[in-house]
């Protein structure tokens, strides 16, 4: 009789729509290397068709701002806890992080204290803010996978091992297209609000009254807003109500993108995708008055976006 072999085990964290996408590509390219691996952790919809077997969903990790995680203190602390017992539970060969870095550096230096290995995949914007947490990760983490060539470079610096793996959006080979249009009439304005239910809250009504004013003055034919599905369908159709021009895409990015003249975007990783497919952006989003304060004082960029 042959000694069946201990099945592998990874923990994987993503706490953000962003981070879910990218976690379920990892874990289908992980599969394919070992049929038999068993993935626990934090993640969307997408991870968990991939195989995730999850301990607690992104939606329930969406905090916005210093308020937000204060306000959800008890909630955070509880999934620490329960994140480490499972690391106890399963033991895991590693814990594989997903950017999220107010909750995965923390994480990190947990498992670093129980002697877990951890990998960092799509590294936090340590190089636009907060470079003295470099220091944490060169600490806590064994090694990052990078998805821009400059990050290397910068975590090279400090020391820290790193792989250039490149950029997801890329590797899915998704074909820019640029719309043709013939007139002010024929354009379609883009409406990115964001993957939480705050930035929908905050940055959503303001999109509306600006689309709805471009498509009453004539200036676009209408708008169309990218549904995430860590929101319901039915917030979207509460906040466009009675507003004219106004569709919701529910579909695969290439169409959304190929068919805009421009944008509105929330800042954040929609960003980056929409000037891949080349469509002009603004990019907007609002804070509370303490989270402006701290950012004002933390960020090192001119810039507020990658793209």
């Amino acid at each position: 009789m042959t000694k069946k072999t201990k099945s592998a085990k990874l923990v994987i964290v993503a706490g953000e729509v962003s981070g879910d996408v990218h976690g379920a590509r990892l874990i289908t390219a992980l599969k394919q290397r070992n049929p038999d691996l068993e993935i626990y952790g934090i993640g969307g919809d997408l991870m968990v068709a991939e195989g995730l077997q999850p301990l607690f969903h992104i939606k329930e990790m969406a905090f916005l701002g210093v308020g937000e995680v204060i306000r959800h203190l008890p909630f955070i602390l509880r999934v620490f806890k329960e994140m480490e017992a499972l690391v106890e539970r399963v033991q895991p060969s590693a814990v594989i992080l997903i950017d999220y870095p107010g909750f995965n550096i923390r994480f990190a230096r947990k498992m670093k204290k129980r002697g877990v290995p951890v990998i960092y995949y799509i590294s936090p914007q340590l190089w636009a803010w907060g470079k003295k947490r470099v220091f944490k990760i060169k600490k806590y983490v064994e090694k990052m996978l990078v998805i821009f060539p400059f990050e290397k470079t910068f975590y090279t610096g400090y020391g820290i091992e790193s792989e250039y793996v490149g950029h997801p959006l890329v590797d899915r080979h998704y074909q820019s297209v640029r719309p043709k249009t013939t007139g002010a009439g024929d354009k379609i304005l883009g409406l990115l609000p964001g993957s939480r239910r705050q930035e929908l809250e905050k940055l959503f009504p303001d999109m509306l009254k600006a689309a709805y004013l471009m498509v009453q003055a004539g200036e676009i034919a209408k708008a169309k807003v990218l549904k995430v599905n860590t929101i319901p369908l039915e917030e979207y159709k509460r906040y466009i109500g009675s507003y004219a021009g106004i569709e919701i895409y529910d579909g695969p990015l290439p169409e959304f993108y190929n068919g805009l003249d421009a944008a509105l975007v929330s800042s954040g990783t929609a960003t980056l995708e929409t000037a891949y497919f080349q469509v002009p952006l603004v990019i907007v989003y609002r804070v509370n008055s303490l989270t402006w304060f701290l950012g004002k004082r933390l960020v090192k960029l001119d810039q507020i976006g990658l793209a």
